[in-house]
């Protein structure tokens, strides 16, 4: 990797964005001549004129304005990077991996009260459904939905959850479906939950409902929901809030168990840190308040 002295660098740049030598010199600590010398020995390095000289002034050329656009870009970077590690080696971080709709509809509501209880205490989320950051080690825990059997991880689970079918309350002008039959005859909008749970909760078997839109993600279903789309089967966990709000509508009573449920999982062979254990306890005690609500 071929690069200049730094010195160099840093002496062109503060004179790009300053304007003048005395003040590059000011702000870097150092005499007229010094910045005067780091240019000089910089061009020659480089073999181009940077700046050109009027006396006791220096002026860009354009080569010296293009290059000192793009050293700037890269020194911010140097800089930013090494603030990022100088943080986080002096304050605690801890880095949550978290499915998109739970940290949207469940986590965010309540987290407020973990940031106040830990004020010295850095949270990174990672809004993600993937586990590449657990195995790269890039995030420290990440909270999961399925049946707890990851390889290589530690699983805790946090919370069981159902299904329920939810429509906009002013769907359909008000008049909202009731029962199964009358549910399946709407424009059904789908994201990654089976109907087949739902359907056999509900007596309907041999059922396979067709959707007129489909979603990857459930925090897109659930606004497609709450703007009149259609009607929805999802989570508990996700829509509580709306139907609480009075935004979304639980359109009957059926509403079986969910064959996954919510773990807090991190790699085996990870120490849990202080951190990860006060996350942990939170959760648990946020689960138990949620839960005693429904």
């Amino acid at each position: 990797m071929k690069l200049p002295p730094l010195a160099a660098l840093r002496a062109f740049e503060a004179l790009a964005r300053l304007g003048k030598v005395n003040l590059a010199a000011i702000e870097l600590h150092v005499t007229h001549s010094a910045v005067s010398h780091q240019i000089g020995s910089l061009e020659e390095y480089l073999g181009i004129a940077l700046v050109m000289r009027s006396g006791r002034s220096l002026v860009l050329t354009e080569e010296g304005r293009i290059y000192a656009y793009q050293i700037r870009q890269a020194l911010g970077e140097i800089a930013g990077v090494t603030e990022k590690f100088l943080t986080r080696t002096n304050f605690p971080q801890l880095t949550l991996s978290v499915l998109p709709s739970y940290a949207m509809h469940w986590l965010l509501p309540r987290l407020h009260g973990f940031m106040s209880a830990h004020p010295g205490l850095r949270l990174k989320l990672e809004s993600t459904m993937a586990f590449a950051g657990l195995e790269q080690g890039l995030v420290n825990c990440a909270i999961r939905f399925g049946h707890g059997q990851w390889p290589d991880m530690h699983c805790e689970t946090l919370m069981t959850d159902s299904l329920l079918v939810v429509a906009a309350r002013d769907f359909n002008h008000g008049v909202l479906p009731d029962t199964p039959h009358a549910i399946l005859e709407q424009p059904l909008l789908h994201a990654s939950e089976s109907w087949a749970t739902w359907l056999c909760a509900a007596g309907v078997e041999g059922q396979r409902p067709h959707a007129s839109l489909e979603f990857t993600d459930s925090t897109l279903l659930l606004e497609a929901v709450r703007l009149g789309h259609g009607v929805a089967l999802t989570r508990r966990s996700i829509a509580h809030s709306l139907i609480q709000r009075g935004e979304l509508v639980k359109l009957t009573d059926i509403e079986p168990a969910h064959s996954s449920s919510y773990y807090l999982v991190w790699p085996l062979g990870i120490k849990r840190s202080a951190q990860l254990t006060s996350l942990h306890s939170w959760l648990k005690d946020q689960v138990m308040t949620y839960q005693d609500s429904l």
